[in-house]
């Protein structure tokens, strides 16, 4: 079966897709994925099916106008991007349809705004899929795109509709490319966004259920066995890192991804100050914070652009990150303690979720940072037990789960009763 998987944004947003890609590959399908232009390589080295999509993310995340909008909460983030967003939208809308058009099936990543519409327009197997328990509603937990939280179920509950508010901006855009290219009627805001032709939507979660609870009620609607981690088995490190971890005790791993700081050169000379005054090694992964990798660093310090997090993590005392979802789950895996530096979106609730669990200290923003609250936070990262018990209690549970395998069987399972 051709199955095209959908998906736009960060790495976080595509290499999740990698993984189920590889499995359902492996079970004998055709798949492509179809995602912006700058991860070709990424995709392609995994030996999957690549279509190019014309909306370079990453470039406007490290724009000026870029970093002011990730800096903002996610309504703010949504009237920007109508403004930064609207010019590659037309773009990216017809090189999703034009990628989708012999499909058999379609998984969608709902920031690939097309997806809905291809499937209704194609009349094909359809799933939601995100690495965040963000788009089937519950009562269990608020909507993790909301930077705080409830207590009431049906309050709860109606948080997830305002999924359907956050693409307000781009309504009229989307329903004159309905038209025009898809030959098909207007969507109205309040039309469900969960049901296509007739037929409800699977919903995908690349989450743990030992994280965020499955609610009874989602039924055979959802599919949430665990974390879709891509391995990098054949991953060499170079040489200066693998001295560096071999030459003393694990250091504290600090990085924060593709999320640009907003004083790039300030937290780096702060996280050294912090590592030096605690005694602590450390690897700052600069990756495309802005942080700048200097030759002059101290004995204890390395600062490196990327490394996989599956061969990382595990060699780590402790873990500070920007709480992506990837990341987090990476982090769990290892079974390391962790501090979150939330920037916006889904970081804030997996900050405080991982405090409630046990295994991160309080989150710290970087407009929170000082050497002294970075101090603070690494010598509970390296003194607190119960942040070390909790770490690996979780991370077995964690290892025992077959997230991807079971949510492929999930997939089969439903295009067998669709058939």
């Amino acid at each position: 079966m051709k199955i095209k998987l959908l998906t736009i944004g960060t790495r976080g947003d595509v290499q999740p897709f990698i993984a189920l890609a590889r499995v359902l590959q492996n079970n004998g399908h055709d798949v492509v994925i179809c995602t912006s232009q700058d991860f070709e390589g990424f995709v392609h080295g995994h030996s999957v099916g690549f279509a190019p999509i014309r909306a370079n993310i990453m470039k406007l995340a490290q724009s000026v106008e870029g970093k002011r909008m990730l800096g903002s909460n996610p309504f703010e983030i949504m009237k920007q991007m109508k403004k930064l967003i609207y010019p590659m939208m037309q773009q990216m809308l017809d090189d999703l349809w034009t990628a989708s058009q012999d499909a058999d099936c379609l998984i969608y990543h709902p920031k690939a705004f097309a997806g809905y519409d291809i499937a209704q327009k194609l009349n094909v197997p359809v799933f939601a899929a995100h690495p965040i328990p963000i788009i089937a509603p519950t009562g269990a937990f608020t909507n993790p795109i909301l930077p705080f939280t409830f207590r009431n179920r049906w309050i709860n509950e109606k948080s997830y509709h305002l999924n359907r508010l956050m693409l307000l901006s781009f309504k009229k855009l989307m329903n004159t490319w309905r038209s025009e290219t898809l030959n098909l009627p207007p969507r109205s805001i309040f039309s469900d966004d969960l049901c296509v032709n007739g037929r409800d939507i699977p919903v995908l979660y690349g989450c743990s259920p030992s994280i965020m609870p499955f609610d009874p009620k989602w039924k055979d609607r959802v599919c949430m066995e665990g974390f879709w981690f891509l391995e990098d088995k054949d991953w060499d490190p170079p040489g200066e890192l693998e001295s560096f971890i071999e030459s003393g005790p694990p250091p504290i791993i600090i990085s924060y991804s593709s999320m640009p700081l907003k004083h790039p050169d300030r937290v780096l000379e702060m996280t050294m100050q912090a590592l030096q005054r605690t005694g602590q090694r450390g690897i700052i992964v600069v990756g495309w914070s802005g942080m700048q990798a200097s030759g002059d660093g101290a004995e204890n310090i390395l600062c490196i652009q990327e490394a996989p997090h599956a061969w990382l993590f595990p060699r780590a005392a402790g873990v500070i990150h920007h709480g992506g979802a990837g990341t987090t789950a990476a982090v769990l895996k290892a079974g390391k303690p962790m501090t979150i530096s939330p920037f916006n979106a889904d970081q804030p609730f997996w900050a405080k979720r991982m405090y409630e669990l046990g295994v991160s200290t309080k989150p710290l923003p970087e407009k929170s940072m000082s050497v002294a609250s970075l101090v603070e936070r690494i010598t509970e990262l390296t003194s607190d037990s119960s942040l070390a018990a909790n770490s690996m209690a979780l991370s077995g549970k964690i290892q025992e789960e077959r997230g991807i395998d079971r949510t492929v069987e999930f997939i089969e399972r439903r295009l067998n009763a669709h058939s």
